[in-house]
């Protein structure tokens, strides 16, 4: 099966018993048996992301740009890959299925996929057309693009008792907008919901999360009687109570973002995405906030849910 309708948003590129790889209003996936992965990729160094139906994603470096080889494989072509291998449509899904859940590796980590297959005798290894593989090496801490120290961190410290969890992600502009906000998430949800050994804490699937721009103004805002759990009432008013001041919250916030709050873009997400929120849906209630702060080019994550 190559380039056929599956319905008025969803293009399927390839599909055999196993396997179906194709577009969803013009965004890649691969679906194996049940599970379908979602497929995006690193503007710069084309590191292919592999998101899961839970959330978590897998980097793949010096890889393929999925929008890029699912043109190439609907025309019936092949894609080489900076190693020299070539790779039809089922290859691609076979390296994608292996890839997913590895977290972190690099192209030729992935083609274990293949075991001990050789590569073409014909073909050296060199970039597509399309510029689908990457010739250049750009390895990424295990951490992949959280931010794990700076000033915001060291003011943190001061109040132990804070309920709300911090998560400083690097921009990676995958996507635009709303989506890249969704990114961030996915990586905030991987440092804070996965123990060291990448064994899950919370189960999450950010895939169901959805969200509204607010304003500033609406973030850091008064809270009101009987009105949903704030940012600020989140910080001032803990379950158990607390001894933290307005001048806490915005002493803490000025570390947080240094350059005001003029070139701040931010969503409100729901909370029906993760066991994380569990507890707080009991009671004291939720919170799941991204800030891009574009003068710092970084998106603050800020997450509440406790109880009693």
């Amino acid at each position: 099966m190559s380039g056929s309708k599956c319905d008025g948003t969803d293009t399927v590129v390839y599909g055999d018993g196993r396997y179906t790889l194709g577009l969803t209003d013009e965004k890649p996936y691969l679906k194996v048996g049940n599970e379908t992965f979602m497929l995006t990729c690193h503007p710069y160094e084309p590191c292919l992301y592999i998101t899961g139906k839970k959330g978590s994603m897998t980097a793949v470096h010096n890889a393929f740009d999925p929008l890029s080889v699912l043109k190439i494989f609907r025309g019936g072509e092949t894609v080489t890959s900076i190693t020299g291998r070539e790779y039809d449509a089922k290859d691609f899904c076979q390296m994608v299925e292996y890839a997913a859940g590895l977290y972190n590796i690099q192209i030729d980590e992935a083609e274990k996929a293949f075991g001990q297959r050789p590569k073409r005798k014909d073909q050296k290894p060199q970039k597509t057309k399309e510029k689908a593989a990457c010739e250049k090496s750009t390895p990424h801490p295990k951490e992949g693009g959280i931010i794990k120290d700076g000033p915001f961190f060291e003011l943190l410290k001061n109040y132990p008792d804070c309920v709300i969890d911090y998560c400083l992600v690097k921009s990676e502009h995958i996507e635009k907008g709303r989506n890249d906000h969704r990114m961030a998430l996915v990586w905030a949800a991987n440092a804070l919901f996965t123990d060291e050994n990448g064994e899950v804490i919370w189960h999450f699937d950010v895939a169901k999360a959805d969200a509204r721009e607010i304003s500033a103004d609406e973030l850091f805002s008064f809270p009101k009687d009987g009105e949903k759990l704030t940012y600020r009432r989140a910080f001032l008013e803990p379950p158990y109570g607390g001894s933290y001041t307005g001048d806490d919250f915005h002493k803490l916030n000025a570390a947080l973002f240094p350059n005001g709050t003029d070139d701040l873009e931010i969503y409100e997400w729901t909370t029906d995405w993760s066991e994380y929120f569990d507890e707080g849906h009991e009671w004291w209630g939720t919170l799941c906030v991204t800030v891009y702060d574009k003068s710092l080019d970084r998106f603050a994550v800020i997450l509440a849910s406790a109880t009693d």
